[in-house]
């Protein structure tokens, strides 16, 4: 049987690959040069060939180093999927579901904390981010995705959502509604979503299908989180394109009235995201109809 190399000297080969320098790269892993340039070649000792090119400019990969490299990250990444396995069996009770930190704060968190009371037993945790969850490599158990991932992954529809004109009534100032010249004269708050943008609708996409194709947008603020938006539209700082699940509790409180009732499909739908082995764990299958009844 091959002799396998030390875990930390494949760590460390893989960091040196990135740098291409021991210092970087024993500063990285909080270690000495020395230990960086001990564990490489063990690691070549092990393997019986040259891993790197050695200067006075630094180190370079051979062409043994470049294809070994595939190969070291290929079992660093098993062990990460492994150990991620592993924790999942640790967190049975657990029920981990990520999701954008708009949709997190606007709409998923009330409902999340009314099942937890309606099943005392069971634990979520929700966890906020913009990135694509790789459930391989993450103890995630589903996510709420807008638009569609993997082809591998289950997907379930939850809803499609839109944007309609809104407001606050302290940025109306006595305006009507019906007099869409003079709402339409207020600052606009920008939403940029980076490159969903293209499912977003905007406001010159408002306008034009509002018969207002010959008025630019106006200005006004911009934020990156449809959070912040809301924020700024309930302050008065300007006209919002809101999508209806993030606002409704506020045009039902009176925080936020709608302006038209012309309202606007975003390009993808929400979908509720899991790999199969979510569907093994305890509890996962009713947990899962009560999310996609969320919207009902």
């Amino acid at each position: 049987m091959l002799k396998l190399p030390n875990l930390n000297c494949l760590v460390t080969f893989i960091n040196a690959a990135q740098t291409c320098n021991f210092a970087k790269t024993a500063k990285i892993l909080c270690i000495t040069p020395a230990a960086v340039s001990q564990q490489i070649k063990q690691l070549e000792s092990v393997l019986n060939t040259s891993l790197f090119e050695r200067s006075k400019q630094g180190v370079e990969l051979t062409q043994a180093g470049k294809q070994y490299l595939y190969f070291a990250n290929q079992a660093l990444e098993s062990l990460q999927r492994g150990q991620a396995c592993i924790d999942q069996l640790k967190q049975q009770a657990i029920f981990t579901l990520h999701t954008l930190p708009s949709v997190a704060s606007l709409w998923l968190m009330p409902k999340v904390l009314q099942i937890m009371e309606q099943h005392s037993d069971l634990e979520i945790r929700v966890e906020a981010s913009h990135a694509i969850v790789n459930f391989n490599l993450s103890q995630c158990d589903a996510s709420i995705s807008f638009g569609k991932q993997d082809a591998l992954l289950q997907h379930d529809f939850l809803f499609q959502d839109h944007v309609q004109l809104v407001a606050s009534p302290k940025l109306m100032n006595g305006i009507e509604p019906s007099n869409i010249n003079s709402l339409l004269e207020k600052p606009m708050i920008h939403i940029d979503w980076g490159d969903e943008n293209p499912y977003l609708p905007n406001w010159q996409d408002w306008l034009n299908a509002a018969g207002q194709s010959h008025r630019k947008p106006n200005k006004g603020p911009q934020f990156n989180l449809s959070s912040m938006a809301i924020d700024a539209a309930v302050q008065g700082k300007g006209l919002l394109l809101g999508q209806g699940l993030f606002i409704q509790h506020l045009l039902e409180s009176g925080q936020l009235v709608t302006l038209n009732p012309l309202t606007l499909p975003l390009g993808k739908a929400y979908y509720l995201v899991y790999p199969n082995r979510t569907l093994y764990k305890p509890g996962a299958l009713a947990l899962i109809e009560q999310l996609k009844n969320l919207v009902l």
